[in-house]
């Protein structure tokens, strides 16, 4: 559930709820235990991307005192409204799948564990277990835990990359660990499909290949998001100015959740990636080149 010492602390009547899709099978609970404290709840069912994605301009449009923000960590951006973050554990046993699968493993000796958020206090006895299999196991440094990453950040699998023979991820979906790039092999230990999975190297983007197809095109698209946590507004005016002076036509496309459809109808020959970075993972669905704004000087 949720602390709701630190929420009655804030002595909010109205609030909006914000979850990630992975736990709005949670959320009509969350708001019973809520009206059970006489609070009026609103629930958010826009797409949840992480703590850099808050709706408190929405809340605060709905008069709310408070956005509960549930799933993630602090990401540290100044908000409109009071926002109280409470991280979500799951207490999930890996042991019984990582058993199954220990044969897979056989010719990695020195392994880097890696999750996100709902899984990190699990790691400890997942290390554990790979110490009594002869196996010496590395836990990187994360944004807020130990062996956490994020979809924007994999410091903790970065931070060890030289000391391990592959990574192993453990969790739910390819988004966190698609995220890794790396040339070492990287391992899933998937608990929706209960089974052991190699990351396909193929998915990740082969920038080389992009950036001479973007050197061909004339009209760039710069990809912009409200998001508060992805609004890069100085790095996007340098980006248009390099452009500029490349002498490409240069048109700013704003939206909040970016997906291919709403630039549908758009005579766009190349984007530039100015939002979220794991927007790069799902370039294949734009049916176009998708430059990461870093890429854009090598024009």
């Amino acid at each position: 559930m949720f602390d709701m010492n630190e929420i009655k602390k804030k002595k909010a009547k109205r609030i909006l709820i914000q979850i990630p899709e992975g736990l709005k099978t949670k959320v009509l609970d969350f708001a019973k235990e809520l009206e059970k404290n006489s609070i009026e709840v609103f629930i958010s069912c826009d797409p949840c991307y992480g703590a850099c994605d808050l709706k408190d301009r929405e809340a605060k449009q709905l008069n709310c005192d408070l956005l509960l923000h549930i799933g993630h960590a602090d990401f540290g951006l100044k908000t409109e409204i009071p926002v109280v973050y409470q991280e979500y554990f799951i207490d999930f046993d890996f042991i019984p799948l990582l058993k199954r699968n220990l044969n897979r493993l056989k010719d990695f000796k020195n392994i880097g564990l890696i999750t996100t958020i709902q899984f990190t206090k699990q790691l400890n006895n997942v290390k554990n277990f790979f110490e009594k299999n002869k196996k010496t196991i590395f836990i990187g440094k994360g944004p807020n835990y130990s062996g956490q990453i994020l979809g924007c950040d994999a410091s903790a699998a970065k931070s060890i990359e030289n000391r391990v023979d592959c990574f192993l991820f453990l969790g739910s979906g390819k988004f966190h660990p698609l995220g890794i790039k790396t040339n070492k092999p990287v391992f899933h230990l998937n608990i929706e499909k209960n089974k052991l999975e190699k990351i396909d190297s193929k998915d990740n983007i082969k920038r080389g290949m992009l950036l001479q197809k973007a050197r061909n095109c004339k009209t760039f698209g710069l990809l912009v998001s409200t998001k508060r946590g992805q609004l890069k507004l100085n790095k996007i005016e340098n980006i248009k100015k390099i452009l500029k002076e490349k002498k490409k036509n240069v048109f700013l496309l704003v939206m909040d959740d970016i997906t291919p459809e709403k630039i549908m109808g758009l005579d766009i020959d190349c984007l530039v990636n100015c939002a979220c970075p794991r927007l790069l993972d799902d370039h294949r669905s734009f049916k176009k080149p998708i430059l990461p704004l870093e890429d854009v000087k090598f024009l």
